[in-house]
């Protein structure tokens, strides 16, 4: 088969588009012929060595298609079935082998759009972020960093189904400001001086929750603006800078929270939880209750280049990979 292996971490030039063996299904698997695979930030840490994934490796967690083989024990799914899965990694090949219990049927017609391979990272994070991590309740403000990100579209999505909420949001660039608005924020700022605009706007108290994907010097300023009885969510680290927290002692004298989030971990700690966000997470997309944004579809052939532009974080919405 055809698959992108790296065998050396790097830059976007170390995925290499070349022959792999194709993998057999084990205890509670099964084999998919992908047709689409989703770009994910856990695909940039795996290929620079920040992940967990071993070099030499395929990368990549999510992917759609349709069933060719089953393995032992798999009960769930039939040969012939069209399904998306996250599949915790190689993902980037022409068939990827998937448990069942981190896998979900889907439509055939649905199997045919790019944003089947999109389902079960953004979503069910976002949901689990939302639900489980922030407890978002009416009347609350929130800001999120990445607003206009696949995590982040999705997040707006959700949380203006909350009554009274006022969702703001960074980007990088005011260009994508409306296009963050189209899904969901009231309000969009750079990241030099959202500190000083969320106070501006809130008459000093601060945001009740912050979303932060970013980490680094952006959440530290995020911690100092978290309202009393607010709470920060961390669901990732796109500066890769080292993670430093106050005391604490800090954390009660300002009577906020921080919470931690990693649907990787979950997979591993508590399955059971995934699996349900993951089953919700297609009920909401097919039937239109979410919608997953595909901004840009590449050959499997140029995932070099999708990395790219997705490190220059020039993109909004969801990359997809067509196989």
């Amino acid at each position: 088969m055809k698959a992108v292996v790296i065998s050396n971490y790097g830059g976007p030039e170390c995925l290499e588009y070349s022959d792999a063996p194709t993998p057999k299904p084990g205890s509670n698997e099964i084999l998919i012929k992908t047709a689409f695979i989703g770009v994910n930030f856990t695909d940039i840490r795996n290929r620079v060595g920040d992940g967990d994934g071993k070099v030499p490796m395929i990368i990549g967690v999510e992917a759609s298609g349709q069933v060719v083989e089953v393995g032992p024990g798999c009960t769930k799914f039939k040969v012939g079935d069209f399904v998306t899965s996250f599949t915790r990694g190689h993902a980037y090949a022409e068939y990827v082998t998937a448990l069942e219990r981190f896998t979900e049927k889907i439509s055939e017609s649905f199997a045919q759009r790019p944003e089947s391979a999109g389902v079960l990272v953004t979503v069910p994070l976002a949901l689990n972020v939302v639900e489980r991590a922030a407890r978002v309740r009416a009347g609350e403000t929130i800001l999120l960093h990445a607003a206009s990100g696949g995590v982040g579209s999705i997040v707006g999505q959700l949380i203006k189904k909350i009554p009274g909420t006022r969702l703001l949001g960074t980007i990088s660039d005011m260009s994508k400001a409306d296009y963050a608005k189209a899904h969901g924020y009231d309000e969009l700022m750079n990241y030099e001086n959202f500190a000083e605009r969320v106070l501006e706007l809130t008459d000093g108290r601060g945001a009740d929750i912050v979303l932060d994907p970013v980490g680094g010097s952006v959440q530290k300023r995020s911690l100092e603006i978290v309202a009393p009885f607010g709470r920060l969510v961390s669901y990732s680290n796109i500066s890769r800078a080292p993670q430093e927290l106050p005391s604490a002692l800090w954390f009660r004298s300002k009577c906020i929270g921080f919470v931690g989030i990693s649907n990787g971990s979950l997979s591993d700690h508590s399955p059971e939880i995934l699996a349900e966000s993951l089953r919700r997470s297609v009920e909401l997309v097919q039937d239109g209750t979410i919608k997953i944004d595909v901004t840009e579809v590449f050959p499997l052939a140029q995932a070099s280049r999708a990395h790219e532009i997705f490190e220059q974080r020039s993109a909004v919405g969801k990359f997809i990979l067509a196989v």
